[in-house]
């Protein structure tokens, strides 16, 4: 009976003593794993900073920023998950054997996790790096896109004689966007232009051609000033993206490794708001009104 006991005993401390091994090995693996999760966490916080101080200087619009968000928010809950696992294998770890046995599906589960999010590591950096590049590409840029100042008063569609001209003007841009795109060849993305058409406090005369056909596009005979300066400013944001993809389709056989690009354009009439950014720049309220301010960012799909 002695010796009986004396083998549950020594069987109790090997198993102790396998389970305290397999403990430690766990535990590295953990610390490994909260290292990662620390580093990415950075890396999440700095990008979602970037994004609102990029959106604060106006150098991107809220159409971008939340695009961005989006995206950030995705990687986020992977990294929750990622975080969750590697707290819920410690505490059963330190719970101790018992507690472990019991909770053995679902510690593998959470490892599985463990692995695949390292497996990714690749992955989240290369669309990060992407993310930030295109935010610091755009601020190095930002003077490219200030201004397309090609209508005339009460005008929406780009002079014949003036097409060569915006297209000449718009060209760094175009550079930018297909040279940013192409080096990022190996990464699944959309493009987003977000083209902001902006139009003068003035009214418009009745008798006029623009006023009969801004009426007629609006439904309406007898339409306000405002919003006949909201359809002009949207036309005109119209007319530049019609340009911006003329100029885009005649860049692209340039590049080889660009088959075609995914590009969403976002056109938006602001009407008779005034344009923050150009205040310094323009001494007329004319001139400030007949601005459109380009935004873009390509992000990873």
């Amino acid at each position: 009976m002695k010796k009986y006991n004396l083998y549950i005993i020594i069987s109790l401390i090997t198993l102790s003593s396998c389970f305290s091994s397999k403990k430690t090995q766990l535990q590295e693996v953990l610390n490994q794993a909260s290292i990662i999760q620390q580093a990415d966490l950075k890396v999440v916080e700095a990008t979602k900073a970037k994004v609102e101080d990029r959106l604060k200087a106006e150098v991107i619009d809220g159409n971008i920023a939340d695009s961005i968000r989006f995206k950030i928010a995705r990687y986020s809950n992977e990294l929750d998950s990622f975080k969750n696992a590697i707290q819920f294998i410690g505490e059963k770890v330190n719970t101790g054997r018992k507690a472990y046995k019991q909770n053995q599906q679902e510690i593998d589960s959470s490892f599985a996790l463990i692995d695949r999010y390292k497996s990714r590591a690749n992955f989240r950096l290369r669309r990060f790096t992407m993310i930030n590049e295109s935010l610091d590409v755009i601020v190095n840029q930002q003077h490219i896109f200030d201004l397309a100042a090609f209508f005339g008063p009460g005008k929406y569609e780009i002079p014949t004689e003036k097409i060569n001209v915006a297209q000449e003007a718009f060209s760094p841009l175009i550079d930018s966007l297909v040279g940013f795109y192409n080096k990022y060849a190996d990464v699944e993305k959309r493009a987003t232009l977000v083209i902001l058409g902006y139009a003068d406090a003035s009214g418009f005369n009745p008798e006029s051609a623009i006023f009969k056909s801004l009426a007629g596009m609006l439904q309406d005979s007898l339409p306000s000033k405002e919003s006949m300066n909201q359809k002009l400013s949207e036309l005109r944001a119209v007319n530049i993206g019609d340009l911006m993809e003329l100029s885009l389709e005649k860049k692209i056989p340039n590049y080889t490794a660009i088959k075609f690009i995914d590009f969403l354009f976002v056109e938006k009439g602001k009407g008779e708001e005034y344009p923050s950014k150009l205040v310094t720049d323009y001494k007329t309220d004319d001139e400030r009104r007949r601005v459109v301010l380009l935004f873009w960012n390509i992000l990873p799909k």
